[in-house]
């Protein structure tokens, strides 16, 4: 009954052209599957982001068709029947998810390219060597188209290091990354390259300016963010030719180690987290935007809240309307905002700011050397250091600064220094 519920939804919902079969896993769970079908001898299996579908990756499947390239879309939520949000997909059997590509393989004959984003990269690279374990036929796997991947086991909160799954540097397979350039994972771009290449993987990358992460797929999105979303196609044909070349995925899976960790899921509170240790805050000096150069060591003897951020970033822009409270509530009592902006010009800085009433220091990072110093790996991340400017709470993410729960974690630093 399910199999014949799930597939007459699945068909209901599609458009023109569209067809829909459903996938069986080893397990007996059955995978809803929209195929947008192409004469062309190339199918892309496009993983779903962690938030689900979108009108827009619907619109970029169509013209990736109407190019020449089958697309075949799993719908992972509905399988088992997960609520989206960001940690919506850490459960799902790497397994159950090669079974598609399995099929696609075998039904079709065509040659197989995997595409994910964000954290279903990880989800993408662990289902494809738990296929290689099942078979040494893997030639038609061509390889893996990568946008924005998140490959942490959780997000460093500000000032720690980076743990990455232990499966980024067991993948063999040729991957291609598309990286915005308007993200935090743009300046961190180095590090995934070498933690892929550990296991072998051949990794090509191209940087895809004046956009950020899932330009294609948010209702919301700029001129720049709509005509690159134009270009993919022509973008991803490309990737495509270049992953090709290589011969497809090897038959062995590279060794993979620390098999018991696990990605990040939700934090249970919302509150500042306290830093770990004692450690104190790397330096920073910086040019302001209103002229001038900030040195952290200058402010010693006041509570600093550093906070990295960016235009482009929602959660960023959200927040200001609180940091500016909290700064004018608690300035007299020795409260010192450094707002660091990120990879942006002055230009485009006066112009996102010449309507906000912004009255605490914005710095400018202009080739993020104090992101990498500070250890940085998401926006917005804020620091708060204590009177000796030590490091007290790390965290990323945007909240309400004027929380009675934050409010109450500031005080003590305020009063007597901590």
């Amino acid at each position: 009954m399910f199999r014949f519920i799930a597939l007459l939804f699945l068909l209901a919902g599609a458009g023109n052209g569209l067809a829909g079969h459903l996938v069986s896993t080893a397990h007996g769970d059955d995978i809803p599957v929209i195929v947008n079908p192409a004469e062309g001898d190339r199918l892309i299996v496009w993983l779903p982001s962690e938030f689900g579908a979108s009108a827009r990756r619907v619109d970029l499947a169509e013209r990736l068709a109407a190019q020449g390239i089958e697309v075949w879309t799993p719908d992972l939520h509905a399988a088992w029947f997960l609520p989206v949000g960001r940690y919506s997909l850490n459960g799902v059997d790497p397994v159950a998810v090669s079974a598609v590509f399995a099929d696609a393989i075998s039904r079709t004959g065509k040659r197989v390219f995997l595409m994910a984003e964000g954290r279903s990269v990880a989800l993408a690279l662990a289902s494809v060597r738990a296929w290689q374990e099942q078979t040494d036929d893997t030639a038609a796997l061509a390889g893996l188209l990568a946008f924005s991947p998140r490959l942490f086991v959780r997000t460093p909160q500000g000032a720690e290091a980076a743990e990455y799954l232990p499966i980024v540097a067991a993948s063999n397979l040729p991957i291609y990354l598309l990286q915005p350039e308007d993200s935090a994972g743009f300046w961190r771009l180095g590090d995934d390259i070498r933690q892929l290449e550990t296991g072998g993987s051949p990794v090509f990358v191209q940087r895809l300016p004046q956009v950020s992460d899932g330009f294609y797929a948010r209702p919301e999105f700029s001129a720049e963010e709509d005509a690159m979303t134009g270009r993919l196609p022509n973008i991803l044909a490309r990737a495509m030719a270049q992953l090709d070349a290589l011969g497809g995925t090897p038959p062995q899976p590279a060794p993979l180690h620390g098999e018991s960790l696990a990605p990040e899921r939700p934090e249970s509170s919302t509150l500042l987290r306290r830093y770990p240790g004692e450690r104190a805050a790397p330096d920073l000096r910086l040019p302001t935007l209103r002229a001038g150069t900030i040195d952290l060591a200058e402010l010693r003897g006041k509570v600093v809240l550093v906070n990295f951020w960016a235009t482009w970033c929602p959660p960023c822009v959200e927040e200001i309307p609180s940091l500016q409270r909290l700064y004018r509530q608690f300035r007299s009592e020795g409260l010192e905002i450094l707002a660091v902006d990120v990879g942006e010009t002055v230009a485009s800085m006066e112009a996102f700011l010449k309507d906000k009433p912004v009255d605490y220091p914005v710095l400018l990072d202009s080739d993020g050397e104090a992101l990498r110093r500070w250890g940085v790996y998401a926006f917005p991340t804020t620091l708060v250091l204590d009177r000796a400017h030590r490091i007290r709470y790390a965290v990323f993410g945007a909240f309400d600064w004027n929380s009675q729960e934050v409010v109450d974690s500031l005080r003590p630093l305020l009063g007597d220094g901590g």
